[in-house]
């Protein structure tokens, strides 16, 4: 029994309480011993989770000795020699784990991790290859082949595994450091500086359900955000709210795990549509936030703000809690996106530019920040750079379909007749139409129509949109939608390509983003 005085009393109260039952299966001669072993061990991951390394250890290795074929012991003692930093003993434990399981993912990635830290380039390529066999989308085994090709000094190998594991999983933002050392290695800087920008120190994702049991053992905060996480991964929202209550009950105030939390609890509590409670959450974080420096829980209530500010309409608030987000955190991309359609709507389109081109730097592939510079320079008027930028675009991602999308709303609207060119705009929609016949590609195919001067057929497909945006509720694009038929009837076309309500990120007042990609986040 280890000295548990000086931890949280809910830590205490579990520590005796998982002894004394130990002590009670040791006491009765009866108990087999595959239940004694599961008592040494489950003992053994609540002193490594409070992180009583040498009882633990005991625990582990009494488990192991009296159940030799289970995968847990020596997988668990793995991580624990990690934690203390003795690689050679961690190996041999995750090697015998594999000997138990040999194709299991988390075991042959962290051993392969710890030979890449050995210099065993060479072996640890065998083990990431074999968990990339196991688990073809794993970024994990991805990640640890493309450290085995740098250390090769293949970087276009590295190149290909960074890319490819950062398409699987854009949220490994920790993958653009190597990437930008790949791009250098090749002569690339061109390309190397955007990931530097775009580096975070993140998990890189791995299924692991054993590290998760361990995660959750211990009775305190952070176990509880955990859980909490959990069940909103799984959109169990009343769940997760009573998990981050009970974390807050058990973490200390003013602490970043206690910001954390809180803001975690609002974003539960706005899933269920309790606006008011969450909001209340996100304005406590912001009242305890440092004064200065980075803060996560911090940026995100301060977003989480913003966006409520501007679904009720009020553009100002929203640009200030938005700009105040990226202060806390300066690659906070949704940020930016946030701010940028914030300042749009409030006609400050030259300042909303630059918040968009912000967020392109940090993450180039996010195709919003890419949408949103258009939509600014079409506010701007001016349209021939609007025309070329789409057109990069579209060339750059010919697999986004809303950038060739938005060039056609360009192609039809644009009020100089020098960017105009109808019929390539024809080409476009018909193509987009044939496998997307969403209220938005319509809205640009009676756009491109009545360019043409095929008013009629205009006003039929856009009596057919206003339908359907009537019958989806999208009550506020009505207006936008009923203005253009007015057009027509008049026979005019359009010349607006894109309303300055009309988001590219944050919630809309119109949500038919036409040609963008809406997204709706509160974090």
């Amino acid at each position: 029994m280890p000295n548990v005085s000086r931890t949280d009393p809910a830590v205490q109260k579990q520590v005796k309480e998982r002894y004394e039952m130990l002590q009670r299966r040791l006491d009765d001669r009866r108990t087999p011993l595959p239940e004694l072993s599961v008592a040494y061990g489950q003992f053994g991951m609540l002193l490594q989770a409070a992180q009583f390394f040498d009882i633990a250890e005991a625990s582990y290795r009494n488990a192991q000795t009296l159940a030799p074929a289970e995968v847990r012991w020596p997988y668990y003692l793995g991580h624990l020699y990690r934690s203390e930093g003795k690689p050679d003993r961690a190996a041999d434990s995750f090697t015998r784990a594999l000997a138990l399981k040999p194709d299991d993912l988390p075991s042959l990635i962290w051993l392969g991790r710890l030979y890449l830290n050995q210099g065993r380039p060479e072996d640890a390529a065998r083990l990431f290859q074999k968990a990339l066999t196991t688990s073809p989308r794993s970024v994990a085994a991805l990640a640890g082949l493309a450290q085995v090709a740098l250390a090769r000094d293949d970087y276009a190998t590295a190149v290909a595994h960074l890319e490819t594991a950062l398409e699987i999983d854009p949220q490994s933002e920790s993958l653009h450091a190597p990437l930008a050392a790949a791009y250098r290695g090749l002569g690339q800087l061109d390309k190397a500086q955007p990931h530097l920008r775009q580096w975070r120190n993140t998990d890189i994702l791995l299924p692991d359900p054993l590290q998760q049991e361990l995660d959750l053992v211990l009775e305190s905060g952070l176990s509880y955000e955990l859980r909490g996480v959990r069940a909103l991964d799984s959109k169990d929202y009343p769940a997760a709210a009573g998990f981050f209550r009970r974390g807050l009950e058990l973490a200390q105030s003013g602490t970043p795990l206690h910001r954390s939390l809180q803001h975690k609890l609002g974003t539960a509590l706005f899933a269920t549509g309790q606006v008011e409670a969450a909001a209340h959450e996100f304005e406590a974080v912001v009242a305890a936030a440092p004064v200065e420096g980075i803060d996560e829980s911090t940026a995100k209530a301060h977003y989480s703000l913003g966006v409520l500010a501007a679904e009720h309409g009020h553009g100002e608030e929203a640009i200030q809690h938005l700009a105040t987000a990226v202060r806390y955190q300066p690659s906070y991309v949704e940020a930016y996106l946030g701010l940028g359609d914030a300042l749009r709507r409030q006609g400050r389109f030259l300042e909303a530019l630059r918040e968009y081109d912000e967020a392109i730097a940090i993450n180039p592939r996010d195709p919003a920040g890419r949408m949103g510079h258009a939509m600014a320079l079409m506010a701007l008027r001016r349209e021939r750079e609007a025309r070329q930028w789409l057109e990069e675009s579209t060339t750059q991602f010919p697999d986004r379909t809303q950038f060739s999308h938005a060039l056609a709303r360009v192609l039809v609207t644009a009020t100089d007749a020098r960017v105009r060119d109808p019929a390539r705009a024809t080409t476009i929609v018909r193509t987009l139409f044939a496998n997307d016949k969403s209220i938005s590609v319509g809205e640009t195919m009676a756009m491109t129509l009545a360019e043409l001067g095929d008013y009629e057929q205009a006003m039929a497909i856009q009596r057919g949109v206003l339908a359907a945006a009537s019958r989806a509720r999208f009550d506020a694009a009505v207006p936008r939608l009923t203005s253009n038929l007015r057009l027509y009837e008049q026979r005019q076309p359009c010349r607006t390509a894109w309303r300055n309500d009309e988001a590219v990120f944050l919630p809309s007042t119109a949500p038919i983003t036409s040609g963008a990609d809406s997204a709706r986040k509160s974090r």
